[in-house]
C-alpha cells in the first residue's frame, strides 16, 4: 500500500494488518485511489478504480473509518433489535386473534402471497415458510423455555410462543405471507399506514442487519434491497422527508427508518439522537462525508426526525397505553390445560 501512494507512517500498519486483515482493511482504503481514466478496460462491472492511491491519503484515515463502521454497525444492532423483538410482539398478537395456530394455517394467511412460487423452486412461498419454521423449533428444542413448553402442552407452538424461535429473516417471510388487513394492523401500530410498504422495508432492514452481523462494511455500502419511493401521507411528518428524495440505495434511508420505528416501539430509546451523535463523529477524510457517501441530505440535522422528543413521549407509561391492547388466546387453545400466561 505504501509502494502505491498511501502513507502508512503514522502508525502500526503491520499491527493493523495482522488485527484486521489485507482485503477487510483494504475495502476503508478503495476511495482513496485513483479513478480509471475514461474508457480504460474493466476488470470486472465494479472496477472503476485504479490500484495507485491519490496523494495526501493516509493509512490512519483508513483505520478510523474502519472504527467508525464498527461504532456505526454496533448502534444499528442496537435499533434493529428493538424492531425485530416488537415485530415478533405484534405479529404474535394480531396473527394470534386470527388463529393461534395461523403461521401453520395456510387458511388463516393471504393464499395469493402463500401460493407464490418459492425461491428454491420446491413448492410454493407457504411450503418454504413450513420447512424454514421445522428448522428453527428444531434447533429451538434445546432451549429450556420450549422444552418446557412442549412437555407441559404437547409441543406444538402457538404463534406467541413460536415468535420466539424465529430469526429476522422467517419472521419477516411470515409477516409478508399474513393478510394484507392483519399486515396493516401491525404497521398502523407502529405509525405506518401500509402494510405491504412496512414488509418491503423490513426486507431492507434485514439486509443492513445482516451486514452487521456479519461484521461487514456498512457506511458506504449500496443496499441490495432499496427503499423505494413511497408516499409521505402514509407515515407521521418527520419521515416524510424520505419519500422520493435521495439516493434510493443510499444507508441513510434505513437510518432513518430505523430512526422512526424504534421509538414507535420503545418511547425511551435514545437511539436517532444516539445516531446523530455519532454521525457528528464522521471522520474528517478529504473527499468524503455522509452527504457525499451515505445519502445524507445536506439539510439532515434539522430535520425533526432527528431532534429531541417531548420529555411526555419519554414517559412509557403514557406512550404504551395507545393502541390495542394485549389479546389473550389462551381459551382458544385445543388443549386439555391452556397456558398460563403468554
Amino acid at each position: 500500500m505504501q509502494a502505491r501512494g498511501l502513507d502508512c507512517s503514522s502508525c502500526d500498519g503491520e499491527g493493523a494488518l495482522s488485527r484486521i486483515g489485507y482485503y477487510r482493511l483494504s475495502t476503508y482504503t478503495h476511495p482513496f485511489r485513483e479513478l480509471l481514466p475514461q474508457g480504460a478496460p474493466k476488470e470486472s462491472p465494479v472496477h472503476y478504480r485504479t490500484a495507485t492511491f491519490r496523494p495526501g491519503y493516509k493509512l490512519t484515515e483508513a483505520l478510523a473509518l474502519y472504527d467508525f463502521d464498527h461504532d456505526l454497525r454496533t448502534l444499528c444492532a442496537q435499533g434493529l433489535k428493538i424492531i425485530e423483538v416488537g415485530l415478533r410482539v405484534r405479529v404474535g398478537y394480531v396473527l394470534g386473534e386470527r388463529d393461534p395456530f395461523g403461521h401453520l394455517n395456510r387458511d388463516s394467511l393471504d393464499e395469493e402471497q402463500c401460493k407464490k412460487p418459492a425461491h428454491d423452486e420446491r413448492g410454493d412461498s407457504f411450503d418454504y415458510w413450513s420447512r424454514r419454521y421445522r428448522e428453527l423449533q428444531q434447533k429451538a428444542k434445546t432451549d429450556d423455555f420450549f422444552r418446557h413448553y412442549m412437555s407441559k402442552y404437547g409441543g406444538r407452538f402457538p404463534i406467541w410462543v413460536a415468535v420466539e424461535a424465529l430469526d429476522f429473516g422467517a419472521l419477516n417471510r411470515l409477516y409478508g405471507l399474513m393478510e394484507r388487513s392483519d399486515q396493516n394492523d401491525v404497521a398502523r401500530h407502529w405509525n405506518v399506514q401500509e402494510g405491504r410498504r412496512l414488509h418491503r422495508w423490513l426486507l431492507t432492514l434485514g439486509n443492513v442487519r445482516n451486514h452487521c452481523a456479519h461484521h461487514a462494511r456498512l457506511w458506504n455500502r449500496n443496499i441490495t434491497q432499496e427503499i423505494g419511493v413511497f408516499n409521505p401521507a402514509i407515515v407521521k411528518p418527520e419521515l416524510a422527508h424520505i419519500a422520493s428524495q435521495g439516493h434510493r440505495k443510499k444507508l441513510y434511508l434505513s437510518l432513518a427508518i430505523i430512526a422512526y420505528i424504534a421509538p414507535q416501539i420503545d418511547p425511551r430509546t435514545d437511539w436517532p439522537q444516539a445516531l446523530k451523535a455519532k454521525m457528528e463523529q464522521f471522520p474528517r477524510i478529504r473527499g468524503l462525508s455522509p452527504e457525499r457517501d451515505m445519502g445524507f441530505p445536506s439539510n439532515w440535522r434539522d430535520e425533526a426526525l432527528w431532534q429531541p422528543r417531548p420529555a411526555e413521549d419519554l414517559l412509557s407509561g403514557q406512550k404504551y397505553a395507545r393502541g390495542p391492547q394485549p389479546v389473550i388466546f389462551a381459551q382458544s387453545l385445543p388443549t386439555e390445560e391452556a397456558p398460563e400466561s403468554r
